[in-house]
């Protein structure tokens, strides 16, 4: 013997059924956001060491120390006239950084382009 569950399937049209799902989701997807939120402003705030940037950053040690070098990434230092001595990171200085120097994709030189690729 099989155990089968029955459903009971009432008649709303697509727009009923979205507006009673959408009033019926919505605190639960802002509560969701909301708490969503406050992890990611605990998160920014908190400061990486140069380890967990450059993991954060998938980078080398190398090209990671070049950027820091240059300006590039904004850093707090215990001790600023020792150029060796420990720094720390904030995600949203790494994620500003990412943003400037990614690469763009094909899609998007596609997209760009109107669609039209060039020869």
């Amino acid at each position: 013997m099989t155990n089968t569950k029955n459903g009971v399937f009432l008649n709303f049209t697509e727009q009923e059924l979205a507006i009673k799902l959408a009033h019926n989701l919505k605190p639960l997807i802002e509560q969701q956001v909301n708490r969503i939120l406050e992890l990611k402003s605990e998160d920014e705030d908190s400061p990486l060491k140069m380890a967990e940037a450059i993991n954060f950053l998938g980078l080398s040690r190398t090209t990671f120390s070049k950027i820091v070098a240059k300006g590039e990434i904004p850093f707090k230092s215990l001790n600023l006239d020792n150029p060796k001595a420990k720094k720390f990171f904030l995600k949203k200085d790494l994620r500003e950084w990412l943003q400037k120097n990614r690469t763009i994709t094909i899609n998007e030189l596609k997209m760009a382009s109107n669609g039209k690729t060039q020869s």
